[in-house]
């Protein structure tokens, strides 16, 4: 058995082999557009294992830091409790170390197999995600005024508008990727993208001042449709209300049965949430393995489920 560092030659292998997991079927081109990268184990000419990356420029302390994001490590039934993926995850290490800082992953199974094995092998919680739920009930509310965005092309042109909100609400907060105006406009090359369908809500106070969110319509590991809201970009009290008003006129126009958001336990929007009677329904956790000697903290940490999903 040996292991091979990931080289564009091998991606249809790689792809196909993912296949055969629980993973997120990737494609060449989503793989490619979001910077993509693993390490595989062999048998012979015969792919095992493979640890898939997302390479990320993550705000960490003020700065932008490369990162390594994973998508999920996989492991043929055959060849598992042989630590065939210890191996992958040091092979790892050692090949990355030089141009990348720490190690990120999310997951929500606290306590099972394969999150003791991240404990094992060295990642420490950093923050717990709180997903918060608010079924959406039959009384009538009045079309608030908003504007929907419902394609990338939308995205692209209001660009700089969601760029220049986006950083005037975060820009003190850690947890997010660097951003420029076509950030919104990229997330058609997101690997969720199949199981999403994006729409942003903008309302406009001033010429210079805006409020938005970004919502994903789906039904992944669900049974009806749901909203999800990836980004709420507002402050203003005011504005807060009307935009979740704008998102649950939108959700019942669309026939979603219920709306969901997920935050850090730093974050005091959830607040704002249980005020207006979302629930908290799931918890997940970040966890991280640093490659440097740095000890990490992420108490400012803010989740961006554009991040992670």
């Amino acid at each position: 058995m040996k292991i091979i560092k990931y080289n564009l030659n091998i991606l249809p292998q790689i792809l196909k082999f993912i296949k055969k997991s629980k993973m997120t079927p990737r494609t060449k081109n989503s793989w490619i557009k979001n910077d993509m990268t693993n390490i595989n184990m062999k048998d012979g000419n015969k792919i095992i294992g493979v640890l898939p990356f997302e390479k990320v420029h993550l705000k960490i302390k003020n700065k932008f830091e490369k990162i390594l994001w994973i998508s999920a490590l996989f492991v043929l039934p055959k060849y598992r409790n042989q630590k065939i993926g210890t191996k992958i995850l040091q092979s790892s290490e050692k090949f990355f170390i030089e141009k990348f800082k720490y190690i990120f992953v999310i997951r929500e199974d606290y306590g099972s197999k394969a999150f003791r094995w991240y404990k094992k092998n060295g990642f420490i919680i950093v923050s717990k995600i709180l997903s918060f739920e608010k079924k959406i009930n039959k009384s009538i509310i009045k079309k608030p005024n908003y504007e929907l965005l419902d394609n990338f092309n939308s995205f692209k042109k209001k660009g700089l508008i969601l760029n220049k909100t986006f950083y005037n609400l975060n820009r003190k907060y850690d947890g997010y990727k660097k951003r420029d105006t076509k950030f919104w406009f990229n997330l058609k090359n997101h690997y969720y993208n199949r199981d999403y369908i994006f729409k942003i809500l903008l309302l406009k106070e001033s010429n210079n001042k805006h409020h938005y969110a970004l919502i994903g319509k789906t039904k992944m590991r669900d049974n009806c449709f749901r909203f999800e809201i990836l980004e709420f970009c507002s402050s203003n009290i005011v504005y807060k209300k009307l935009l979740l008003d704008s998102i649950t006129y939108l959700a019942k126009k669309e026939n979603c049965k219920k709306i969901r958001m997920k935050i850090s336990i730093f974050d005091k929007f959830q607040d704002f949430l249980k005020k207006n009677k979302f629930k908290k329904n799931l918890e997940t956790y970040i966890l991280v393995k640093k490659l440097i000697k740095k000890n990490i903290s992420l108490s400012n940490y803010k989740f961006f489920q554009t991040e992670s999903i």
